[in-house]
């Protein structure tokens, strides 16, 4: 190709959240239009609400895992809107429909069921 860049046109939401328009062809892959009767529950996921304003709001995906800090702290791997993935505090997803999703995963109705593990490497 003539560039390695293009300029996508964005919708709104993305471009307040500051998302950058022009990227490289490599990160580039074809929309394929979701189809509901084969993925019914697929709905626009919770934002996360960090206390910033809606236009910088972010969404978790999903729940991807938990571990317990020596501490005995719970931490959820969490899978955000922006493909990030980070572990986060059990404290902070109360409300979460991602956290019943993973809870019933699990077969358990509160996080104090969860089974307990642990990691003793640095998390990541």
């Amino acid at each position: 190709p003539e560039m390695s860049n293009y300029q996508l046109d964005l919708l709104q939401a993305l471009v307040n959240q500051r998302i950058h328009l022009i990227f490289h062809v490599s990160l580039l892959r074809p929309f394929y239009e979701s189809d509901d009767t084969l993925f019914p529950d697929q709905t626009q996921p919770e934002p996360y609400d960090f206390g910033l304003d809606d236009e910088h709001k972010w969404f978790v995906n999903k729940i991807i895992g938990h571990h317990h800090l020596n501490n005995g702290q719970l931490e959820f791997k969490v899978h955000w809107s922006l493909r990030d993935t980070t572990w986060e505090p059990a404290s902070n997803y109360a409300d979460l429909s991602a956290l019943d999703q993973y809870l019933e995963l699990y077969g358990v109705q509160d996080i104090c069921f969860l089974r307990r593990c642990s990691y003793p490497f640095k998390k990541g």
